[in-house]
This record gives structure tokens, sequence and C-alpha cells, in this order.
């Protein structure tokens, strides 16, 4: 071995590490931003549930009860019923993850040291936040009264599969990462293989040139979503209770939004190895970790639940769990769609306006 050509070829690969800032950032970027992620992002703790209450005996014990509950970390107040129809609601449309139900004899029963059952109405169709605020509430209704015992009822996955949680946020997840890497590739191929040149020189305009990039992937997205619906639905047994429609249409914007985002890198990369990396930390990590697909969201510290909300996969897991479970459709599910929307156009406008057909590339 000579130490020479060692240290030449070494100097060599500094120098050049050291004139290319977009690699320079990428290695220094990436380390920092996955402590950053894993280190805040991932819990599998469950913090401030949303609940609501329905306090059919409004007696002092009853009461205690629910400051009991709302005084944990592991519950937040969201809300008060008055009806069975109530509690069906605030559950519905997303307002609370869960309800107390405190019956109208909860204080007598308690007087005569009698069997006191309060209910706890549990939206299933995240099963481990579910899961774990069941533990939770049975926790703090025993410690509170002994003789007490708590009746739960799950709504939307009334057996606390797992995989009906999974799935749909899996689907989203897949189609998330598909979609960006294709794209994230298809404008700087050209520029590496040498034949942007030739199709600069044609009298193609910007917004042709986006579109005849976007169709053939977008095909292979919903050909993509075909195959994981029909798999969740029949090799998974995850049941579709809302409207076809309402899922094609969803997906359909999601991987028009997520096609934007990997063709924006691919535009500002102009390296199909940068623009690889920059898709995957871009697209699949903060989608993973930062979702909801299996970290509770409200877990997580202030600052990342803010990130959270920059993310589209955010909105569509929450969008696949609410078409696939619940079947419902209101007010929360129309604004998630509307971000979706405005992300998408957002992006292509900056993709338009980054994007320059000519040599320079500038």
């Amino acid at each position: 071995m000579n130490r020479q050509r060692v240290k030449a070829i070494a100097k060599k690969e500094i120098t050049h590490v050291i004139r290319d800032p977009r690699s320079l950032g990428m290695g220094l970027a990436i380390p920092v931003l996955l402590l950053v992620l894993f280190g805040y992002g991932l819990s599998l703790n469950v913090d401030n549930v949303p609940l609501a209450v329905w306090d059919q005996s409004n007696t002092l014990t009853s009461r205690d009860l629910i400051r009991d509950f709302t005084n944990s970390e592991a519950f937040q107040p969201a809300g008060v019923c008055y009806s069975q129809r109530d509690t069906e609601d605030i559950i519905q449309s997303g307002q609370a993850t869960a309800v107390l139900v405190i019956p109208p004899d909860f204080e007598e029963k308690i007087a005569r040291h009698e069997p006191a059952i309060v209910q706890l109405l549990v939206d299933g169709s995240d099963s481990n936040t579910a899961r774990l605020s069941i533990m939770y509430a049975d926790g703090i209704t025993k410690n509170a009264v002994q003789t007490a015992a708590m009746s739960i009822i799950t709504a939307y996955n009334p057996a606390m599969d797992t995989t009906w949680s999974i799935i749909p946020g899996l689907i989203a997840i897949i189609l998330n990462v598909i979609a960006a890497m294709l794209t994230s590739l298809c404008v700087a191929r050209e520029w590496e293989n040498g034949t942007m040149e030739q199709l600069i020189s044609t009298p193609m305009r910007r917004g042709e040139f986006l579109i005849g990039k976007l169709v053939p992937y977008y095909i292979i997205g919903v050909i993509d979503l075909i195959i994981a619906v029909l798999m969740a639905l029949f090799l998974f047994g995850v049941p579709l209770n809302g409207s076809l429609l309402a899922l094609a249409g969803v997906s359909g914007m999601f991987i028009f939004t997520t096609l934007s985002v990997g063709i924006l890198i691919s535009t500002a990369a102009k390296s199909q190895l940068l623009a690889s990396q920059l898709a995957l930390v871009i697209t699949f990590l903060p989608g993973f970790i930062l979702s909801g697909f299996v970290y509770d969201i409200k877990a997580m510290p202030a600052v990342v639940q803010a990130i959270t909300k920059l993310i589209p996969a955010t909105y569509f897991v929450s969008l696949l769990r609410t078409i696939f479970l619940k079947g419902t459709w209101g007010a929360a599910p129309t604004k998630e769609l509307l971000f979706l929307t405005l992300f998408a156009v957002v992006v292509l406008a900056m993709t338009m306006k980054k994007l320059k057909l000519n040599l320079d590339g500038r």
C-alpha cells in the first residue's frame, strides 16, 4: 500500500466533499434529523387522549372521578355529552377519542359498597391508542373507587384487531414512498444521461413537461392502490365501511400530492443519488414516524405535533382510517382533503418556478 497515493485520494475526496455543499449538507443533516425524529417522535406511550364525559350521576363522587381522569397525564378534557347520541357523534367526528359514561346510580351504589359500573366508549380505529386508553382508564377508576368497575365499548374495531388500524396506515406509507421515490429520479435522470438537452431543443413548455412526467407514475400509483386495497379487503380482512368513491378520490389526490413532492425534489437535485436520498428523508421517514401510522401524535411534544401538520401522510392516514373503519364523512375529513389539495397546488407551483428548460439549468 502506497501511503502517498492513499493520502492523495483522501485529499481529493475531502476537496470534492467541501466543494459539493449539497452532499456535505446531506451527510451532516441526515444523522441529526434521524436523531431528532427518533428521539422526539418515537413514543409508544399515550398522553393527552381527548376524553369527553357523560355524567348522568352529577354528584360529588362522580365529579371526583372525572377530576381524577382529567388531572392525569393520560387524558385531557374534550367536551361534555348529554345523551347517547352525543357520545356517538363526538367519537365519530374525532373530537374525542374516548367517552366516560357515569350511570345515574353511581354514588348510591358506591355508598352501599355495591359494584358500580362506569362505561368507557373508545374509538378503536387506532388500536394502540385505544388499548392503552382502556388500560389507563381502568387503573384510574380502580384507584379512585375501590368498588367501581369499567365496562368497555370499542367503536369501529370491536375486536381490537391491530391489523384493522395498521393496514390503512400502511397503504398510506406505501403510496407515499413509491410515488415520491419514482418521480424523484425522473428529471434528475434526464440531466445525468444528457438527454435534457434534446428535450430543451423542442418547443415543449414546462407544464407539458411536468404532466408528461407525472402521468405514467400516476398510473403506477393507481395500480399500487388497487392492489393494496384488494389485499386489505381479501387478504387481511379489513372492512371497508365507507364509500369506494371517497376512497378513490382521497387516494387519487394523495398520489398526486406525493408525485408533486417527488418531481420537485428531482427538479431541485439534478442528481439521482441525491434525489433518492432527499425523497427518503422528506417522505418516508416523516411519513412513517410522524404521521400517526404507528405512534400516537398526541404523545409527541408540541413542537413535533406542529411538524406533523405539515406532512401530507398525516392527513391521508387519518382519512383512510375514517373511510375504512368509521365509514363516515364530516368536517374533519373535508379539511384534511382540502389540505392535500392545497399542498399539491403549492408544490407544483414551486416546481414550475424551479424548472428552467435551458441548457445551464438556471
